[in-house]
């Protein structure tokens, strides 16, 4: 059974709609580094393997990346999500999967589903971001996944998916996507940590 299965429904709705998670990776030194990254949630019902039963982050990064180097040597990694505004309010919000849908999904329509087949990217960007932060907004609620990172052959069918997905949900983000040196790395979550501004904590396993 998938482990996100246990996790109550604030922290899937924390993954599924915040735009950024902060991911960390060690060297094979063990010299830590810090990476904001674009992101998209795979829950297992829709991971590209039909009998795959877990539950994903999936991101694209370059190749002479140093996060990339250290995936390499150590796949064990962790992700920081943390609510501080309200996205509800943002342009700059993520869409969710539910709301885009995936190749599975539109299988018979008439719709294209090439990689370049996504909306326009936001207008907002930073700017607009600054413009539109309310103090009043302020959410309380931080997570931190460990997880298992794998990097996916850059020429599969696999790769191929999940670009589409991250373009999807992450329309401003395509020159990170579809880079000639980009590679797709998927992190199998295993675990979640929440703790709140008065320092209350839950794990999840």
């Amino acid at each position: 059974m998938s482990c996100t299965k246990k996790f109550p429904d604030h922290l899937i709705n924390l993954i599924k709609t915040s735009k950024y998670v902060h991911l960390a990776t060690a060297s094979k030194d063990c010299i830590p580094s810090v990476s904001l990254m674009n992101y998209t949630y795979i829950p297992a019902d829709k991971t590209f393997q039909k009998d795959d039963n877990s539950d994903y982050i999936i991101f694209a990064t370059f190749d002479n990346t140093e996060k990339y180097v250290n995936i390499l040597a150590n796949p064990v990694v962790s992700l920081l999500f943390h609510d501080w505004i309200t996205a509800n309010s943002l342009s700059a919000k993520k869409r969710t999967l539910s709301q885009v849908g995936t190749p599975k999904d539109v299988q018979g329509s008439d719709k294209p589903t090439s990689l370049t087949d996504s909306t326009p990217a936001h207008p907002s960007k930073l700017l607009n971001l600054l413009q539109q932060l309310n103090q009043d907004e302020l959410n309380e609620m931080s997570a931190t996944i460990k997880g298992h990172a794998i990097p996916i052959e850059r020429s599969s069918e696999e790769s191929n998916y999940y670009k589409n997905l991250l373009l999807k949900t992450n329309p401003d983000a395509e020159v990170f996507i579809l880079g000639e040196n980009t590679v797709i790395v998927k992190v199998k979550i295993e675990s979640a940590k929440v703790t709140d501004s008065e320092n209350n904590t839950s794990i999840y396993k």
